[in-house]
């Protein structure tokens, strides 16, 4: 009688939103390589609707900064130790930790010294600061698949096996209207229809403080004191402020009241979350730096970074960073397209002014958007299929 074949397993660790929907188009993805595989690990809504088996909750792994993670120390460890005792009893065909490096590198290191073979899905920002942690990637994992073109340049100066593979943002925004972007059946639609490019001829600015109150409350009193300059600049510009989150939205509302805008407040409409459709149906977008950013490209949307943080906190991030430019956009097209305004230099007549002319300087806006369509183009590379196909193969040449 001839032994049963053992079926595939693929282990995936997501820690964000972010990874779960790079998780779900992945999985999508290698269901064509290996169609009765199972996938199980860690994940959220999205790859759950594409059968994954998730064992604990992926919110605990969406943290930031320094002070947060520790809080949660215990609940990690333990996460993460029942993660490495499943996959040895399971013994998977991958292990792949999408993002997260911090939680996913010692799991993948872990399983590597098992036998198993190991991805990490996002190159972990070792280009940008901490490039000591590029020794840890070599010893964790067998293979890196990487969004941005130059993290593959980078990590094979360090004789690192990685692949790019592209954006998956790239391309869904290659091919979408602006108003495939709209949900219509959320209820912000009326307001972002009656805002869309065909239906205004005033100019209208994305302004977005971030995604975490630690950024909100250090960039949101300048980003007002902008608007009160570029409303006298422009009497009829309009302003879009999608809030993160519910308790952004009360906070954004309450500090809008606070500073007695008055007039302006008819200009100054908050909406809760729908960021991506915000900035692609504005002008131009004011943001904090950050992943956001990207995506401002992606969309083609000429755009001034402002970040600030404690006079602590710079101090020693700014002794870690090593890189010539803080917006990604700067970073891939090595070019200065967008106005940075870090620390200090984030005021609100220097944000002002930079926004004031890329509304006004109809070259300057047009070489800008040029410059974001063109790499748009170079990071639409079928992420999702070349993501898979390259873990596919991984896995054929080592089973």
């Amino acid at each position: 009688m001839s032994e049963t074949k053992k079926p595939m397993l693929i282990a995936i660790v997501a820690g964000e939103v972010s990874g779960d929907i790079l998780g779900a188009g992945l999985i999508s993805q290698l269901r064509i390589h290996f169609p009765s595989a199972t996938f199980v690990g860690l994940g959220g809504s999205q790859m759950k609707a594409q059968g994954f088996q998730s064992l604990g909750d992926m919110e605990l792994l969406s943290v930031m900064g320094l002070i947060e993670p520790l809080k949660r120390l215990p609940q990690l460890l333990s996460l993460r130790k029942k993660l490495y005792h499943y996959f040895l009893d399971v013994g998977p065909a991958v292990f792949i930790g999408i993002d997260s490096p911090d939680f996913n590198l010692p799991l993948a290191k872990k399983m590597k010294r098992a036998g198993v073979l190991s991805c990490q899905y996002v190159c972990p920002s070792v280009w940008a600061w901490r490039q000591g942690r590029v020794n840890t990637i070599r010893q964790c994992v067998d293979h890196v698949l990487t969004l941005l073109p130059f993290e593959q340049q980078f990590l094979s100066r360090f004789d690192i096996d990685s692949t790019f593979v592209g954006h998956p943002l790239a391309d869904q925004l290659l091919v979408a209207e602006v108003s495939d972007l709209i949900n219509k059946d959320n209820v912000n639609a009326p307001l972002l229809s009656a805002l869309h490019p065909k239906h205004r001829t005033d100019k209208l600015v994305c302004v977005m403080p971030g995604s975490r109150s630690s950024e909100v409350n250090q960039l949101l009193p300048i980003f007002i004191a902008t608007m009160r300059r570029l409303i006298l600049a422009i009497p009829a510009i309009k302003f879009i402020i999608p809030a993160a989150s519910d308790t952004l939205y009360d906070y954004i509302q309450f500090n809008l009241s606070e500073a007695n805008v008055g007039e302006l407040a008819d200009n100054i409409h908050v909406v809760n979350g729908q960021s991506q459709n915000c900035m692609a149906i504005s002008d131009t977008v004011l943001l904090a730096s950050g992943t956001a950013t990207l995506e401002a490209a992606l969309l083609a949307k000429p755009m001034v970074v402002a970040y600030k943080m404690s006079v602590f906190s710079y101090a020693i991030i700014s002794r870690m960073v090593n890189t010539e430019y803080v917006a990604l956009p700067n970073l891939l097209t090595r070019q200065p397209h967008v106005p940075e305004f870090i620390q200090q230099a984030a005021t609100p007549d220097a944000l002002a002014s930079a926004l004031f002319r890329l509304l006004t300087d109809a070259s300057l806006y047009q070489e800008t958007v040029e410059a974001f369509t063109e790499l748009t183009e170079q990071l639409s590379q079928n992420a999702d299929h070349t993501a898979a196909m390259t873990v596919a193969q991984l896995i054929k040449s080592t089973h």
